[in-house]
């Protein structure tokens, strides 16, 4: 049973990577947003002609041992790509209806 809900927050030229990290730990549903705005570690990312790029976000409900898993990898990635910008946030998670 899901027990957090993890959102990801990345540079969209991360996207690749990201994909293949959900894919590697078998996150098979999430929801998806595109351009999503916001200033960050790394910067403004406001998609216009200032600060060109953009977020992704990227939101599932995780087991815990799927939470780890995701966690370990993202930190991964943090290392690999240190000025792309890429969170994972985790919230303690109740109910699918």
């Amino acid at each position: 049973m899901a027990e957090n809900l993890v959102y990801i927050i990345f540079n969209n030229a991360l996207e690749p990577e990201i994909l293949d990290v959900l894919k590697k730990v078998q996150v098979k549903a999430y929801t998806r947003w595109d351009k999503v705005k916001g200033m960050g570690e790394t910067g403004p990312h406001m998609g216009d002609e200032v600060w060109p790029a953009w977020n992704t976000m990227i939101m599932s409900a995780l087991d815990s041992d799927k939470k780890d898993a995701l966690s370990e990898e993202i930190k991964k990635l943090r290392e690999r790509f240190p000025d792309q910008g890429v969170k994972m946030l985790v919230l303690p998670f109740e109910e699918i209806v």
